[in-house]
C-alpha cells in the first residue's frame, strides 16, 4: 500500500490506515478516494495537491545534460 503526501502541509495519507475521521476505511487506495475528498487536518487541499511518497517530481533543464 502507498503513502501520499500533501504538497501544501505535508499531511500523509496512508492507504493502509485510510481516513476514518472522514469515513474512508482502512485499505482504501488514494485513487478510490472521492473526488471531493480534502486534506483533512490542516489545509483542505484537494487530491491534486498530493504526491505519492518517493515519487516527487524532479525538475530538469538543458544545463543538466551539459
Amino acid at each position: 500500500m502507498a503513502r501520499w503526501v500533501c504538497s501544501v502541509c505535508d499531511y500523509e495519507y496512508v492507504e493502509e490506515a485510510g481516513d476514518p475521521a472522514t469515513g474512508i476505511p482502512p485499505g482504501t487506495p488514494f485513487e478510490d478516494l472521492p473526488g471531493d475528498w480534502r486534506c483533512p487536518p490542516r489545509c483542505s487541499a484537494g487530491k491534486e495537491a498530493f504526491v505519492r511518497a518517493g515519487e516527487e517530481e524532479v525538475e530538469t533543464n538543458d544545463e543538466d545534460y551539459l
